[in-house]
């Protein structure tokens, strides 16, 4: 397991106050975060980025109690074959455990694939023997989806089966933005089925500024809820709101209390969650923007809340 080292902490528990989380869990650049419970704490992945001078496609940072982190490492250090190696533009990867093997799903720029704007953004699949890597790309990637290519992908298992959702990348073009549901094999390397527009997930809503992205099904007490970012990235309208699904591909309809994440005091833009399990409850990881002072420089941090649910809806707590 990744060696662990103090670099930012935060208590994971309830705290008084108008804001989601006071500090960082990570205080670091760490967009789009993924968080995957395993034996002796908490894998944390996140888009490519630069850390003590050095490019990860895929850093990975370990945790055995959600305070105290390590030194970000290369989960994916061999860029796959077909993304374009001078901005390769790996985004958003998460994990799955399948058999024996854990499979890593992410974003990348195909290096030949064109669209209106440039080149197309596609979703590969690679796969480890440990969940810190090294995880090794598929020859090929898993989707490209239409002309305008697809991104954010997320595995989902119910019961016997696995899912995996994409976000169509409409909004790079002034077309509609869906989400796409699709089956996959049972070992998670191939797609399986036809793929489905996942109903009532769109960006039809006010706060979602045109944007839904970084989609994740959940499933709690039998019912399903997909949970997304809506809105611009950048910018502290970027908000986190979920909706209620009759099964794993829907349909679907958004919840009048959205969004359920949003800028606070000192969390400015929160979004591209990621729920999961850990010392017997639920918890929302997301990113939100750091300021330097005294400097234009800015980051996206990691930060973790409890999450509760009250009469089956999603409350992200203080």
């Amino acid at each position: 397991m990744l060696r662990s080292v103090l670099i930012a902490t935060t208590a994971l528990g309830l705290a008084s106050g108008p804001v989601y989380a006071v500090t960082p869990a990570l205080d670091i650049d760490f967009p789009d975060p993924f968080v995957l419970p395993v034996d002796g704490g908490l894998l944390a992945y996140s888009t490519n980025g630069k850390h003590d001078g050095k490019r990860l496609n895929v850093p990975v940072s370990h945790s055995g109690d959600g305070k105290t982190w390590s030194p970000p490492l290369d989960a994916m250090p061999v860029l796959p074959r077909w993304v374009k190696s001078s901005a390769p533009d790996i985004w958003a990867p998460e994990v799955m455990k399948i058999g024996e093997k854990y499979v890593m799903y992410f974003t990348g720029r195909h290096k030949t694939r064109m669209r209106p704007d440039g080149l197309t953004l596609c979703v590969g699949v690679a796969v480890a023997d440990k969940p810190e890597g090294p995880f090794r790309s598929r020859s090929a990637p898993l989707t490209c989806g239409g002309e305008l290519g697809v991104i954010d992908p997320s595995p989902f298992r119910d019961g016997d089966d696995l899912w995996i959702y994409v976000k169509s990348d409409g909004n790079c073009c002034g077309v509609p933005i869906g989400i796409i549901a699709q089956r996959l094999s049972n070992d998670g390397l191939k797609l399986a089925g036809h793929p489905a527009l996942v109903a009532g997930v769109t960006n039809d809503q006010s706060w979602e500024g045109g944007v839904v992205e970084g989609e994740q099904m959940i499933k709690h007490e039998g019912h399903y809820y997909m949970i997304f970012a809506a809105n611009d990235y950048g910018s502290d309208t970027y908000a986190t709101g979920y909706a209620v699904c009759a099964g794993p591909a829907g349909p679907c309809h958004d919840a009048e209390d959205n969004p359920i994440l949003k800028s606070q005091p000192d969390v400015s833009g929160p979004g591209h969650q990621s729920v999961f399990e850990f010392q017997g409850r639920n918890w929302i990881a997301y990113h939100a923007w750091r300021h330097i002072e005294d400097s234009r420089r800015r980051y996206r941090a990691l930060y973790i809340s409890p999450l509760d649910w009250v009469d089956g809806k999603p409350v992200v707590r203080p």
